[in-house]
């Protein structure tokens, strides 16, 4: 788990907060090859995290809403390998990208 989830969510928790996740595939820059194959994983990483209820994702044409909202209806928690798998892609992707820098 990302080091923001192991802290904030457990918070968030206790306080009986809610969360939204937002940013899903960091404005696309997390669909590159190598990185996440598509809005399967990027939704179902997040949706997979214990504590998030929700996740507000954008589209850009109707052929794309679509698609989102098919992968919404078919979403299922990820396992522990799958998450850690996206975990070790996403990780070099941060490490080597300075948009993801200004957000930690």
């Amino acid at each position: 788990m990302h080091p923001l989830f192991s802290s904030v969510l457990p918070v968030a928790q206790r306080q009986n907060v809610g969360v939204i996740a937002m940013k899903v595939p960091a404005y696309g820059r997390l669909f590159k090859p190598g990185v996440l194959r598509g809005m399967g994983e990027a939704f179902g990483y997040s949706l997979s995290q214990a504590g998030v209820h929700c996740a507000v994702i954008a589209a850009e044409s109707i052929p794309q809403l679509e698609e989102n909202v098919a992968v919404a209806r078919a979403f299922q928690p990820l396992s522990e390998v799958a998450l850690r798998e996206i975990q070790n892609k996403t990780a070099q992707s941060w490490q080597n990208s300075t948009f993801f820098r200004a957000w930690s």
